[in-house]
């Protein structure tokens, strides 16, 4: 019970540590909704199957920059900082502060999808109860795999490094994972490396579950994304060591 109210005050402060941050909070939730009430809403001209699809592949898109800049550039910035050494040598259960990161990634990134889903209903989206909780769920869950990618980048490279790769590969995952535009609209080569992007692979699951697209290749989309998130914990896990020794 001790090791559980641990847990809890760690994640606890960092939540209110990301939320008093205006410079990251206000962009990761707002960037979002500015995109999909233009893109989603605005360009859709009133058509409920083209907001529809975009919702799905935006409630993808509002988890990665949290997770992706909350655990690479914020992780590398306290490694630089020395924090993650003294967080190392308190009394803190191990995995406490990534635990307690992941929280805060969470805590925001539902925020930003909570209220694209307001968005999306009130500009005329329509849906069952367990379509609108399995859409608007998996892109919550979706935070996981990008915060494991992060993770990796925040713990190998500086606070300027980890900021540029996360960038880079932020605006990688949304292009070539085809929620920005329709893969069919790019060249050829961008589908071939659309097959390695968790993006493109969550995208396709969130556009079965809101009912955009027919229940097809669920095990190779699933089999795909768990083996670059078993990627990642094995990559993270590894440089958390060397930070440790």
């Amino acid at each position: 019970m001790h090791i559980l109210f641990v847990y809890f005050r760690e994640a606890r402060a960092q939540i209110v540590s990301t939320w008093r941050t205006p410079q990251f909070l206000i962009p990761s939730v707002a960037l979002p909704l500015l995109f999909y009430g233009i893109v989603g809403l605005g360009f859709s001209k009133g058509r409920e199957e083209i907001a529809h699809a975009m919702l799905a592949n935006y409630v993808i898109f509002a988890a990665i920059a949290p997770a992706m800049f909350g655990f690479g550039a914020a992780v590398a910035a306290e490694r630089e900082a020395k924090l993650i050494e003294l967080k190392q040598i308190a009394p803190l259960p191990a995995g406490g502060y990534l635990a307690g990161r992941l929280a805060a990634a969470l805590a925001l990134v539902a925020s930003a999808i909570g209220l694209l889903g307001v968005l999306a209903y009130f500009g005329g989206v329509v849906m069952v109860p367990w379509r609108w909780a399995a859409t608007l769920g998996l892109g919550l869950a979706s935070a996981i795999p990008f915060a494991l990618i992060g993770l990796n980048i925040g713990l190998r490279m500086g606070s300027q490094g980890a900021a540029a790769v996360a960038n880079l590969l932020f605006l990688g995952f949304c292009l070539f994972g085809g929620l920005w535009m329709p893969l069919n609209l790019l060249p050829g080569w961008v589908a071939k490396i659309a097959e390695v992007t968790p993006s493109y692979h969550l995208g396709q699951l969130s556009m079965m579950l809101s009912g955009m697209a027919p229940m097809a290749d669920v095990q190779r989309h699933v089999l795909v994304l768990a083996a670059i998130s078993l990627a990642a914990v094995i990559g993270a896990w590894s440089a958390w060591r060397r930070q440790a020794a």
